[in-house]
């Protein structure tokens, strides 16, 4: 949330009255990670976790005043391993226009054979001169996923530096994860994320159908089946005694996607 955002100093409660189903589920301040309630005021800085139908995305990024992810029209992949081209195979088959960085040029001519639209660029992605010469001022979205994960965040801030307006890093260390968001890169992935998402899977009691970790851990997105025989069936949720720290974001039922508000009841096998 930008400091000059209408939405600063404004009550999540307020946005009950939004004609367009929306809900905040999750709010990051600094070192903070806030469950909110309709009481929590929206601040500049603030990282806002929000739920809504897929067809009001648009309607949700004019609220907020950002750009659309439809607006991608540059991306350039750092790192050619596995990883590297299975995103650039996936970017082959769409209108963005993709470049790959590889150090090793043998690999360049194996990524060359696989890939028909992707640009495939032999050289160092830690080299500023390299980096200027390839525009990277001009990219929407600079992935950095090399093996060496420490040149994987130098790589990432001197792509920031050049004007780079996002940056995606593979990170294997969770300690690293924090310091990493605080220094300025946009978005980190992990390896050992997506291995905690299966573990918590298994470690859940209840039908738990998936788990995601938010935030280095400090939240979590859990989906999970609610059965015939759990206290929260065919009550509404503003009778529910869930914990102070938790709120429904969203209900699926069959087919329909219900963004819940305090009336709305839990039902058998949503």
């Amino acid at each position: 949330i930008k400091e000059d955002s209408h939405l600063v100093g404004r009550k999540l409660s307020s946005f009950q009255d939004f004609e367009h189903a929306l809900l905040v589920g999750v709010i990051v301040r600094g070192e903070e990670v806030i469950i909110p309630s309709g009481q929590d005021t929206i601040q500049s800085k603030d990282l806002l976790y929000c739920v809504t139908h897929r067809d009001e995305i648009s309607t949700l990024f004019g609220l907020l005043n950002v750009r659309e992810g439809g607006g991608l029209h540059r991306i350039v992949i750092v790192g050619g391993g596995t990883t590297g081209l299975a995103l650039a195979m996936s970017l082959d088959k769409t209108n963005i226009n993709t470049k790959i960085i590889e150090k090793d040029s043998q690999r360049c001519l194996e990524l060359a054979e696989k890939l028909a639209k992707v640009i495939v660029l032999n050289g160092d992605g830690t080299d500023r001169d390299f980096l200027t010469e390839e525009n990277i001022a001009d990219v929407d979205v600079m992935v950095v996923i090399t093996g060496d994960e420490e040149n994987n965040v130098l790589i990432s801030l001197l792509g920031k530096a050049l004007g780079a307006k996002k940056t995606v890093t593979r990170i294997g260390k969770l300690s690293y994860i924090p310091l990493v968001s605080a220094i300025g890169i946009d978005t980190v992935v992990s390896p050992r994320l997506s291995a905690i998402r299966a573990i918590l899977q298994f470690i859940r009691k209840g039908k738990v159908v998936c788990v995601a970790p938010l935030k280095a851990e400090a939240a979590e997105v859990i989906e999970f089946e609610a059965l015939e025989t759990s206290d929260i069936v065919n009550t509404p949720l503003s009778k529910v005694k869930f914990p102070k720290e938790a709120i429904v974001g969203a209900i699926v039922r069959g087919e329909e996607i219900i963004i819940p508000r305090g009336h709305n009841m839990i039902k058998p096998h949503d």
